[in-house]
């Protein structure tokens, strides 16, 4: 039996394990069978690097796309990790990273089934080396230590199959789709052939060949229709989604039972406390402090309001005979000057009469009947669609703009060889006529017999 009886010893006896360097643990981990999921690594990989990544100064750097998408930050992937470690060259705690993997193995001692051998390798490890840590960079490290983990089945890059949501992909770009692919071998495309999209459809659906043989005979709109209505919602057009099915495909990881963590979490996480969430929060309250501050409206109330007052009077000019000469060649100028003048009708009597004068006229009710035949481009489904939708929107109507043109292409083709064949044969019979009459009477041109002779 091992020496250690509670977890909290064997936490105290991970932090002294920091001194073994990582080629030594890969190799005794190996010895004693101890393989880890590609799950447990996203994990440790996460919480090893949360402080750095939510440092209140970096952050104040990050653009709001990414601060939105770090909202995600507890159920990402490794890539997106690995991405924020490269893009943003963050300090990877070699040191941290061990004391947390020490820490998992042995909560989770009894599934892994490790024997006190190992303790004992262990304790001979850490007193062969001395206090010195060990500094790397994360690439050099994973190198070292991959062989450990391995991708569970029915999981893609260290995430469940069934969690690569619509919500869960609001993290990623098509970009980090498109690169998550070739981490795997996978070459994601923009947009898949007709071809590509029954072999989707017939993996997924477990068609047999005549099945995927009558789906040929289907549209790529009925393909996607067939598609929806057993569930299953796939595009030519890859949008996010999409995207993760081609991978899935291509991976092929349909009809997989999906491998079932039942691993236990529960270490001292230290760096969990201090998340972006406190850090955006803290922010956003000192600004709501600060709008309120009553200093501020003392000053902007009265300078405003003696200005009206004074602008008023001045604005008390009579240009308003000029306008009424030519009232009918300019107006839409007198709407604008109504608003000027509208504190001033308790004061003039002529400009209630001026203002009656130009409510019947009908004028600037037709100008206002483009406006609202213009109103229907900007519809409402258009507002509702991001980016990549409204692209793919754009892709579908150009398609269908040149097949409207290759359609008029033909019939201009067709009617100017019907036309033309039209004026030879209208030229002809008019030459034949002279010819017959004029030229060579009682015969036809060209040797033509006279059939009706």
């Amino acid at each position: 039996m091992s020496k250690f009886k509670t977890s909290e010893e064997y936490f105290a006896f991970s932090k002294r394990l920091v001194v073994i360097p990582t080629e030594d643990i890969k190799k005794l981990l190996l010895k004693h069978k101890i393989n880890l999921p590609l799950y447990v690594h996203a994990f440790l990989l996460k919480e090893t690097i949360r402080q750095n990544v939510f440092e209140p100064r970096l952050y104040e750097t990050y653009s709001d796309e990414l601060k939105f998408r770090l909202r995600g930050y507890d159920e990402y992937s490794v890539f997106p990790l690995e991405k924020l470690i490269e893009k943003y060259n963050l300090d990877f705690e070699v040191s941290r990273y061990k004391e947390l993997l020490f820490d998992f193995i042995f909560v989770n001692r009894d599934d892994l089934r490790f024997k006190n051998s190992f303790i004992n390798d262990l304790e001979q490890l850490q007193h062969n080396y001395t206090v010195d840590l060990e500094v790397m960079k994360y690439s050099d490290f994973y190198a070292l230590l991959e062989e450990v983990f391995y991708e569970a089945e029915g999981y893609l890059d260290g995430v469940i199959l069934e969690d690569w949501t619509e919500d869960f992909l609001a993290s990623y770009t098509l970009g980090d789709l498109k690169a998550l692919g070739k981490k795997y071998n996978v070459t994601v495309p923009r947009r898949i052939n007709k071809s590509k999209l029954i072999a989707i459809l017939s993996a997924k659906f477990k068609l047999t060949e005549d099945e995927s043989l009558l789906l040929t005979k289907k549209s790529v709109l009925d393909l996607e229709i067939y598609a929806k209505e057993k569930g299953f919602q796939i595009s030519i057009d890859l949008k996010k989604k999409d995207m993760i099915e081609f991978m899935k495909f291509s991976l092929d990881m349909y009809h997989k039972k999906s491998h079932v963590d039942k691993y236990n979490y529960d270490i001292p996480l230290a760096t969990k406390e201090e998340t972006a969430i406190s850090d955006i929060e803290e922010p956003e309250e000192e600004v709501i402090k600060e709008e309120p501050v009553v200093e501020e409206e003392p000053v902007i109330i009265p300078v405003p309001v003696e200005e009206e007052v004074e602008e008023q009077p001045v604005v008390e000019e009579e240009p308003q005979p000029q306008i009424e000469e030519e009232p009918e060649e300019q107006p839409m100028e007198e709407p604008e000057e109504e608003d000027i003048e509208v504190p001033e009708e308790l004061e003039e009597e002529d400009l209630e009469e001026e203002v009656v004068e130009e409510e019947p006229v009908p004028e600037p009710e037709i100008i206002k009947e483009p406006v609202m035949k213009e109103k229907p481009k900007p519809t409402v489904d258009e507002s509702l669609l991001s980016v990549e939708e409204k692209e793919l929107l754009d892709e579908k109507i150009n398609q269908i703009i040149k097949k409207y043109y290759k359609k008029r292409r033909r019939r201009r083709i067709t009617w100017i060889i019907l036309i033309t064949l039209i004026v030879l044969i209208v030229g002809f019979a008019g030459y034949s006529y002279y010819y017959y009459t004029s030229v060579n009477p009682g015969n036809l041109p060209f040797g033509l017999p006279v059939f009706w002779n």
